[in-house]
């Protein structure tokens, strides 16, 4: 009789022990799931931002490099463009502003990928002759 009762005993306990019911599996796999989602997405968006870093600091460096050619030319020519990838062009301010001496030579630089972009460099250049011809 001792042993029926130990029996007795013993059951309920091996029926919590079994293990992880269906539903159980379910929720963890759906947890696990979507945190997978939301990773591949995350890495998605810092692979497109990465991309457009580098697209605009090429586009400042190529904005930075046509302003040193025009700061060593005479700057007779009053405005520009060059096609590409990058779609370059310059400005040259009317003589003398925004002092005698003195012009702006701006350098815009445009693209797109996803969307549009731009980007802009401004600079002051000192004319050969006060005031500015």
């Amino acid at each position: 009789m001792c042993s029926a009762r130990r029996r007795s005993a013993d059951h309920p306990r091996r029926r919590r022990a079994r293990g992880f019911s269906l539903l159980d599996a379910l929720a963890g796999l759906t947890f696990i799931s979507a945190s997978l989602l939301g990773l591949s997405a995350a890495s998605i968006s810092l692979t497109r931002n990465s991309k457009g870093a580098d697209s605009t600091s090429a586009a400042t460096a190529l904005a930075q490099q046509k302003l040193e050619q025009l700061r060593s030319m005479p700057l007779l020519a009053a405005a520009g463009t060059t096609g590409g990838t990058f779609d370059r062009s310059w400005t040259v301010s009317q003589k003398d502003i925004p002092r005698p001496g003195l012009k702006t030579v701006t350098v815009t630089v445009a693209w797109t990928d996803s969307r549009s972009h731009q980007t802009r460099v401004a600079s002051y250049v000192r004319c050969n002759a006060v005031p500015c011809l």
